[in-house]
């Protein structure tokens, strides 16, 4: 089971890694998480993360190897065993196929969000948008514009 949820993660951070290098701009999480905002040291930063759950696995895979050689006796028939390893497997799957699916839900949310708010800061406003109408007359005259377009 563990892994399983190793590969889960895995596949999480490397969905991380694409979506950031695609959209080229990275979740606040991730930031915090990075503990900068430059793109390249918080792309390092998921990169590092990739690696070291990558050594993880293969420790886990190595340990699980050494272990498994000494014991080859089983109390319950193998296809039982078998069984109930696979429903435990999928079940274990699945939630974190779903804990996965928010968290990157959660990253793009993220990501659209400051894209967002970029668009918003760096899109130049009129004057009257900025000031508002200088007149009562100005806000008559675009009243009766819009009642006029509806």
């Amino acid at each position: 089971m563990i892994n399983n949820s190793l590969e889960v993660e895995l596949q999480l951070w490397q969905s991380y890694l694409d979506i950031g290098l695609q959209q080229q701009i990275w979740s606040d999480r991730l930031c915090t998480m990075a503990k900068t905002n430059d793109f390249k040291l918080c792309q390092q930063y998921v990169i590092t993360y990739i690696q070291n759950i990558k050594q993880q696995l293969n420790e886990c895979q190595l340990e699980l190897s050494k272990q498994s050689q000494p014991y080859r006796m089983t109390t319950l028939p193998f296809d039982q065993i078998d069984d109930r390893l696979k429903e435990t497997v999928d079940h274990e799957r699945k939630y974190l196929s779903t804990r996965n699916n928010n968290q990157l839900l959660k990253f793009k949310d993220d990501i659209h969000e400051k894209e967002l708010f970029r668009i918003i800061f760096t899109y130049r406003l009129t004057t009257d948008q900025r000031y508002g109408p200088d007149s009562n007359d100005d806000i008559d005259s675009t009243r009766d514009r819009l009642h006029d377009v509806l």
